[in-house]
């Protein structure tokens, strides 16, 4: 599955442009491919307007469409962890996220969740010990029983994990956070973990957060491959049809 369609590059060349035309954007593409035709790029375009990157604003002119960037806003809880562990290790990657975050895109809402601190592999125990000194409530991602046993019945636990190295990760108001790909990839990979958002909900979740939010599926796939997933998550990425939406 090849990124033919380019879509960061595309999303970056006509981001600031209110309206542009076909023609532009077969001259986008001939940058890459200087032999593509008309009638190919022509396909592009179709797919591009049928799955919201890009919109019909008259005959042959378009803009880029109403899908936004996925950008949450950490809660007091993030906030306060990465304060911590900035102070306490300025020199570690780290990456905050909650799984409260997967609510917008599911049918029914958990009443419980976990933040989720990963960090680097070698890091996970000292962290873990540093933590637990602060909130009673740490778990290591490694020990899915004692999760299983004690934290589905607390409101908002803090589970470290190991961080993938090359994960999709942004900073936001000074924190890294996971960004969309990465969330996915994960609740797909780690099944005892997100046991909330399995089955009926991973379907419900993957749908709704293509429809709502611009994603590079070259992103994901190559996160999942880091994971040892690809191939499983394009199966089921073909089963609920997301890449019939898109072949990128």
């Amino acid at each position: 599955m090849k990124d033919t369609f380019k879509i960061d590059e595309f999303i970056t060349r006509f981001g600031a442009i209110p309206e542009f035309v076909t023609a532009d954007i077969v001259g986008f593409y001939a940058e890459f491919e200087p032999l593509i035709t008309k009638q190919a790029v022509s396909k592009r375009i179709e797919k591009l307007v049928k799955t919201g990157v890009l919109k019909k604003t008259g005959r042959g002119t378009y803009t880029l469409g109403t899908q936004s960037d996925y950008s949450p806003v950490p809660d007091r809880l993030l906030v306060k962890l990465n304060k911590k562990l900035r102070t306490k290790y300025s020199q570690v990657q780290f990456c905050l996220w909650n799984t409260k975050q997967l609510n917008e895109f599911m049918l029914h809402q958990p009443g419980r969740f976990y933040a989720l601190v990963e960090t680097e592999p070698d890091m996970v125990e000292y962290v873990f010990n540093y933590l637990s000194g602060f909130n009673k409530n740490v778990f290591d991602s490694a020990d899915t029983k004692t999760i299983e046993k004690y934290a589905a019945g607390l409101f908002n636990c803090i589970i470290i994990k190991p961080l993938v190295t090359e994960a999709p990760i942004k900073e936001i108001n000074k924190i890294r956070t996971a960004e969309l790909e990465k969330i996915l990839v994960d609740i797909f990979c780690d099944t005892e973990l997100y046991v909330a958002q399995q089955g009926y909900e991973m379907l419900t979740i993957y749908q709704t957060a293509f429809e709502k939010y611009t994603l590079s599926l070259s992103k994901l796939l190559r996160y999942a491959a880091r994971r040892g997933k690809r191939n499983q998550l394009t199966e089921f990425l073909e089963e609920i049809e997301i890449t019939k939406k898109i072949d990128l």
